[in-house]
């Protein structure tokens, strides 16, 4: 090695020691290049963190939408199981919540292949455009059909409403 190559790895100096019992130091110095490189390298990884916690931060906003939603169409569908709500289709009414963005009902009822029971779908999602990814939910519940009559019931029903009453006396 000749005079002004660098070092890139400095291994540490032996001790020395000198006729008046002092104790030398061993010289440890970063270079420039050492400490740029440094600064470089924890640039970068405080750029990595803060985007990790950006995307930490919007993916928990985006969770607690998800269960907003399944919360508001949880309770809407409760309220047609004990009744608090007919069964009938509903498209984008508002829900009455003080919160931005709004929250959007639907309430579908479908045929299903027995005649005894409908199926109904509730949806909720926030009224958001769709590149923004807004928040939804849909579940789907069956019901006894409310407009079905079983054929025993149908032929009594239609039988008492056509038949005359006898009296006796």
């Amino acid at each position: 090695m000749k005079k002004g190559d660098i070092l890139l790895f400095r291994g540490p100096r032996p001790w020395t020691f000198t006729a008046s019992k002092k104790v030398e130091c061993p010289l440890f110095a970063f270079s420039l290049l050492e400490i740029v490189l440094a600064l470089a390298i924890l640039a970068g990884a405080l750029a990595a963190l803060g985007e990790v916690m950006r995307l930490g931060d919007q993916n928990a906003a985006a969770a607690g939408d998800e269960t907003q939603a399944e919360l508001l169409a949880e309770s809407v569908m409760a309220e047609l199981v004990v009744g608090a709500r007919p069964i009938a289709n509903v498209s984008g009414a508002t829900i009455a919540l003080e919160t931005e963005p709004q929250w959007v009902l639907s309430i579908a009822v479908e045929a299903t292949e027995f005649q005894e029971l409908v199926a109904v779908r509730v949806s909720v999602a926030q009224q958001l455009a769709p590149e923004l990814q807004p928040a939804r939910c849909d579940l789907v519940r069956w019901f006894p059909n409310p407009d079905y009559l079983p054929a025993a019931a149908a032929e009594q029903s239609s039988s008492t409403t056509t038949g005359t009453g006898t009296g006796g006396g």
